[in-house]
């Protein structure tokens, strides 16, 4: 019988790598997970610049319950090692006239919101909060449930028994005339349905960036996403990374080993069949399966070689659009601003120029005046005052802009282009913030690349459009390599740190289904 280093390696310290890791060391096995980076958590992490500590990718908790569930697998208690306080209010949303709303978490007090600005629409927002909840309570009905054995989460006889509980079908009953509806059209066209002004129309289907696609090419199943931060969008004490320090500590409890500053080179291929990875530097290290949470396209074409592929397999492989980039600013401020009424802060142009950003100019590689663009702020510190030095704040500033400029070098014009984003934020929403800025980190579309391995910066994993959702993403277990299993955001259900959570488990279920014959 061969002998290995390791039962199972794991690439990559993300949401993924690391839900693997703990749930497979809980399991028995030997278990090593490697990272490029000299810290863990990929796009669910914090830095630390001189004290400031900006979020790194995700920036809130959405879907907690799905937090429990994994914990509930593990046979602990989330509060043991995680704790969140709710985002309230949800955003300080500021509009192309210079409106400038405070959305509550409380349906009815939104409710109030809108009828400062579009009485008409009130009706129709009740009519989108009836029929959310209506998704919302099927999604609470199945977290209700009680966790299987981890090799069963994945058994279709499992799935079948838990979609024919009684209150499970109820539950289906009543949101699957919402559920088509929402299936069968895009995003802009759903919020159309319930909302005739187009301030009203934007602030609901804005967060289609999430899912980092259009609203006109984005499943309409995503308006619940809005619904759901009426229903509570959280922040753990300690920054994003709370959450992959609590799996790491979760995971060298059960003698899991993590190595940091460790980049894969290569997954060693032996007759069709992974057998562990080599470093750079050359070492190499054996394993009986091999867990990728990179990117699938780096996973197959860069660490599988594409000669150990078959010609299908490679095209299918290309053919997978990435999703968009999120390039950032990050911001330390001398001192807090009262202008920062929220954690999180949206800047909104016009309806008619946030939907033509993507034919007019993303798609063909043009930049447009900052003035022009939404903005996402999120300041890490306004809840979490340790996440800057004292009596001074950390910003972080995500915008839309496209991998490859037709006519400039991300390298040459980062410094340039980013004063003019501080400039329009400053005449936009945080007047004085040029001056009050004492550190500002450019990280745009090449440099998110560079640092998380992360091709063409798709900070989302893979375009969530039609042709790469369901059984057309990357399957958990690889259908080309033996012995090769993939988690993370470009298998499903897709990009979000509770989705890839979700696929964490699934990839590890069907590890373990697998075991036994390894």
């Amino acid at each position: 019988m061969a002998q290995y280093d390791y039962d199972v390696v794991i690439i990559g310290s993300g949401i993924g790598g690391l839900t693997c890791g703990a749930l497979l060391s809980k399991e028995g096995l030997k278990v090593l997970v490697l990272e490029q980076s000299h810290r863990i958590g990929g796009c669910c992490s914090n830095y630390d610049h001189e004290g400031f500590k900006p979020d790194v990718g995700a920036i809130f908790v959405i879907s907690h319950e799905m937090y429990y569930k994994l914990f509930e697998l593990l046979d602990l208690r989330l509060e043991d090692y995680l704790d969140y306080h709710l985002i309230d209010p949800v955003y300080d949303t500021i509009l192309d006239d210079g409106t400038r709303l405070l959305l509550p978490c409380d349906v009815d007090e939104m409710a109030e919101v809108i009828a400062g600005i579009a009485p008409g629409d009130v009706d129709g927002y009740y009519r989108y909060c009836a029929d959310m909840k209506k998704v919302f309570d099927l999604y609470l009905s199945l977290m209700s449930m009680p966790m299987p054995r981890l090799r069963d989460v994945t058994k279709i006889s499992t799935i079948v028994k838990m979609i024919s509980r009684k209150e499970q079908l109820s539950a289906q009953l009543s949101a699957l005339p919402v559920n088509l509806r929402l299936a069968s059209r895009t995003l802009d066209r759903v919020v159309n349905k319930y909302f005739k002004d187009d301030r009203v129309r934007l602030m609901f289907s804005w967060e289609n960036l999430y899912a980092a696609m259009p609203a006109h090419r984005c499943t309409g199943m995503l308006s619940n996403v809005t619904y759901m931060g009426r229903m509570g969008y959280y922040y753990p004490k300690g920054g994003m990374i709370a959450i992959p320090n609590a799996l790491r500590k979760i995971m060298e409890g059960f003698e899991g080993e993590i190595k940091l500053s460790s980049t894969v080179e290569k997954i060693l291929i032996t007759n069709g069949r992974a057998r562990g990875v080599r470093l750079e530097g050359g070492d190499e290290i054996s394993a009986k399966a091999v867990i990728s949470n990179a990117h699938s396209r780096s996973t197959y074409l860069d660490l599988v070689g594409r000669e150990h592929l078959p010609y299908v397999a490679k095209r299918a492989v290309l053919n997978q659009s990435c999703s968009i980039p999120a390039p950032t600013l990050y911001l330390g401020l001398k001192e807090k601003m009262d202008s920062v009424r929220a954690q999180l802060t949206v800047l909104l142009p016009n309806k008619q120029k946030f939907d033509n950003f993507w034919h007019e100019y993303y798609e063909k590689g043009l930049l447009y005046r900052p003035d022009d663009s939404a903005f996402l702020v999120s300041c890490a510190s306004y809840n979490e005052p340790d996440l800057a030095p004292e009596g001074k704040q950390v910003l972080s500033a995500i915008y839309l802009a496209p991998y490859k400029l037709k006519y400039h070098n991300w390298d040459d014009i980062a410094d340039e282009w980013a004063w003019e984003c501080v400039d329009s934020l400053e005449k936009r929403a945080f007047p004085g913030l040029r001056s009050n800025v004492e550190w500002m980190d450019s990280v745009t579309p090449i440099e998110l690349e560079r640092r998380l391995r992360l091709p063409e910066g798709a900070f989302f994993g893979l375009e969530m459009s039609g042709s790469n959702v369901g059984l057309f993403r990357p399957n958990y277990r690889s259908m080309v390599i033996d012995r090769l299993y993939l988690t993370g955001q470009c298998t499903n259900p897709g990009g979000g740190v509770p989705l890839v959570m979700f696929s964490g488990i699934a990839t590890s279920s069907f590890l373990m289904n697998d075991w036994p014959k390894l």
